[in-house]
């Protein structure tokens, strides 16, 4: 296969990407922990169905911007696609993605997101796919850096012996919210000026919870502690220098495949129990309750508005189902679409942010969070995902999430405030929204 792989390169271009099919799975997870010598560069991905997983290790290209650049990016992989010579060693398509995300907003560019900057995407060098139970292996390299070995010795290393996994007690050094009681403030001063008949319709705020351990926190612990409560949701690791960003987020923003854009708004939550007929009512409440479905259909309507001008065919449910996660349920709504762009990235710019992580009106919501929220989000409530060389793609919208630095996590949730909102039990539906990082982190 290798002697093969090697007459069959021609080297003109600029990048070369091979990829071979495995008689065999091998565990994701395991493999970030083996390949600790890559920290920093990795990401890993799990769709929410489970039937696409992937695991990045190193990165051959970095498109990092200081402000956020959708177009700029989208041309970005288009240039990197003109320059690269693909070879399959197996009877389907290359699966090469281009991952990354951008950053809430533009407001500010803190120290802490600072290895990220505003937009950020990578190529990476080893891509281990796990699609419609085959998986693959693709290496990427620059022409002049290609080295066939290195993928020999990348595929030695996913065969050998499983390495064990130890759970190891964590001593917490600190676990405290931040801002809580100014933030309670912020949700009373929002809902006033919604009832002074303000513009404002809906604001989404978000906050935060600093975890500081005794020791380096285990990423891949806290994937593993992720992937067994089975959620139903996307779980995303997201590396870049000395920071790790996860969230398990039931949220896509958009999926654009072969034309067609599959979209869905989530909005309206309550709390899931251990009783299922106690669970039953409560579907039921959430079904009929006037603040949640208020919030979803401002969710669902600008969506569509924002999809309408490069759509065709709309099609959506005009009554929300119910989405079940471990803790909650959710309001949702399925949309789809013809498309008449092929710009992915065109499409997330439009798209995000969604009322249910902004609000409504979008740009005067917008221009309330930068204005009074506490502190920058970062990815939190940003769209994260990819898109391969074919203009097919899909991004999320990354809540449930935390950004790791060392022994340290800081922990993000949010809540659509409205004019009848309270603003303590607003802040008890921020505290369930942090179940699954605290979780992922052996918390709770």
């Amino acid at each position: 296969m290798k002697q093969k792989m090697i007459s069959e390169i021609n080297g003109d271009k600029s990048y070369i990407s091979v990829e071979i099919e495995l008689q065999y799975q091998p565990d994701l997870i395991h493999l970030l922990k083996k390949e600790i010598k890559y920290e920093g560069q990795r990401f890993y991905y799990n769709s929410k169905n489970h039937q696409l997983e992937m695991c990045g290790i190193g990165y051959v290209l970095q498109a990092r911007y200081s402000h956020l650049k959708y177009d700029e990016t989208y041309e970005y992989w288009q240039n990197v696609k003109e320059q690269l010579e693909k070879r399959v060693f197996h009877g389907g398509q290359h699966h090469l993605k281009f991952f990354g995300g951008f950053q809430f907003s533009e407001h500010a560019l803190t120290n802490e997101w600072k290895d990220y900057g505003m937009s950020h995407f990578v190529l990476p060098k080893f891509l281990v796919t796990i699609e419609d139970n085959t998986c693959y292996v693709t290496y990427t390299e620059q022409s002049k850096h290609f080295d066939i070995n290195e993928m020999d010795e990348f595929l030695n290393q996913l065969e050998s012996n499983k390495i064990v996994m130890e759970e190891k007690e964590q001593e917490i050094m600190s676990n405290k919210d931040i801002q809580s009681e100014e933030w309670k403030d912020l949700v009373t001063k929002v809902v006033n000026l919604m009832n002074d008949s303000v513009a404002l319709q809906k604001v989404v705020l978000s906050r935060r919870r600093n975890i500081i351990f005794k020791n380096k926190i285990d990423i891949e612990d806290a994937l593993q502690r992720s992937l067994n409560i089975n959620e139903s949701s996307y779980l995303i690791l997201f590396e870049s220098g000395s920071s790790q960003f996860i969230s398990q987020t039931p949220e896509q923003l958009c999926q654009i495949d072969n034309g067609k854009l599959y979209t869905n708004a989530i909005a309206g939550t309550i709390l899931r129990t251990h009783d299922e007929q106690e669970n039953q009512k409560l579907k039921e409440t959430l079904l009929n309750d006037s603040k949640n479905l208020f919030e979803h259909r401002y969710v669902v309507d600008s969506i569509i508005h924002d999809i309408q001008s490069f759509t065709k065919n709309l099609n959506y449910e005009k009554k929300p189902t119910i989405l079940t996660n471990t803790h909650l349920y959710h309001l949702y709504t399925n949309i789809q679409a013809d498309l008449l762009s092929e710009n992915v990235l065109e499409i997330v710019n439009q798209l995000h942010p969604t009322p249910a992580l902004g609000g409504f009106p979008k740009l005067e919501a917008i221009k309330f969070i930068e204005n009074e929220e506490f502190g920058t989000r970062g990815f939190y409530g940003a769209p994260i995902g990819y898109m391969d060389l074919d203009n097919n793609g899909e991004f999320v919208v990354s809540i449930r999430s935390m950004l790791v630095k060392d022994n340290m996590a800081t922990l993000y949730s949010g809540c659509g405030v409205v004019k009848d909102s309270n603003a303590d039990s607003e802040f008890e539906e921020t505290d369930l929204k942090f179940k699954p990082m605290l979780k992922a982190l052996g918390v709770m």
